[in-house]
């Protein structure tokens, strides 16, 4: 007796992730330098630069979306840190979708380069997906990260709707071992230095284990102290020919926005919330 055919749809063929060297992934914590330096990237004419896009990550992955933009997340459990782990879970169809947006994105051009500062706490998830994908990283200074995250807070534009982002970013730090820190974070600056603590000691986890084979550390410090200098890096880094355009624009845009931390009052919350991680990584206050 023969077996009747399986009704059943075959599995999608996972879609091929974009070619290695073709991909960067810009991270860092919000307000660190990663928007201006994607913006240097987007003036070299061989770079297709994806600034902000919520969506190229909330449509493939509810799980990835901490700011209810989505009416079904919750039902994924999103959190604010994702792995390797939850890369290797994505089912085929979420995968080939995001590999879809991602060449749609590439428009032709020689390298796509992407940043979402909370993909900062996301490494993991990115390299399990992309593995090929380039890293370049970037560091700032937590006292001015803080302010500047701040300002965007006072005028609705940080946590998303009913203050979503902010609770996960206290489920964040009461399951990674941060969170007698949250009885601390009375203002929007004492959150905003709690989240650049956790989101640069989860991006150092994740280099200091698996660092991945192409990775450029940079800090925001570099950028505004020379441009064209951090320019030829980049260059280097990505494989692109020379470009006076993307040089030219450094050079003439990229200069500090705001006061240095040394010019700054320092809340005396700064110490507990975030004084190691701050010498650690060389910075006064």
């Amino acid at each position: 007796m023969t077996s009747a055919p399986s009704s059943a749809a075959p599995a999608p063929t996972p879609a091929a992730p974009p070619a290695p060297g073709r991909l960067a992934f810009i991270v860092g914590c919000g307000r660190s330098g990663t928007t201006i330096l994607g913006t240097v990237l987007s003036h070299h004419p061989g770079v297709s630069y994806v600034n902000d896009r919520f969506d190229l990550w909330i449509r493939p992955f509810a799980v990835t979306d901490i700011w209810d933009r989505r009416f079904d997340s919750h039902k994924a459990g999103p959190r604010i840190e994702l792995t390797a782990e939850d890369a290797a879970a994505v089912p085929a169809e979420g995968r080939n979708r995001f590999y879809e947006l991602l060449e749609l994105e590439r428009a032709g051009k020689q390298v796509l380069v992407e940043k979402l500062a909370i993909n900062n706490f996301r490494i993991g998830f990115l390299m399990g997906l992309c593995p090929d994908a380039a890293i370049i990283s970037i560091v700032r200074h937590g006292v001015e990260v803080a302010y500047s995250i701040q300002q965007k807070a006072a005028q609705g534009l940080w946590y998303g709707k009913t203050d979503a982002k902010w609770g996960h970013l206290v489920r964040h730090a009461e399951s990674h071992g941060y969170g007698h820190l949250i009885p601390l974070c009375q203002t929007d600056w004492d959150k905003a230095l709690l989240e650049w603590r956790m989101s640069v000691e989860a991006a150092e986890r994740y280099l200091g284990a698996h660092p991945p084979g192409r990775l450029l550390r940079l800090r925001y410090e570099e950028l505004i102290a020379d441009p064209p200098a951090v320019c030829e890096r980049l260059r280097a880094f990505l494989g692109l020919p020379e470009s006076p355009e993307m040089t030219g624009f450094a050079h003439e845009q990229v200069r500090r926005q705001n006061p240095a931390a040394s010019h700054r009052e320092i809340p005396a919350s700064t110490e507990a919330i975030a004084g190691d991680t701050l010498r650690r990584l060389g910075y006064t206050f």
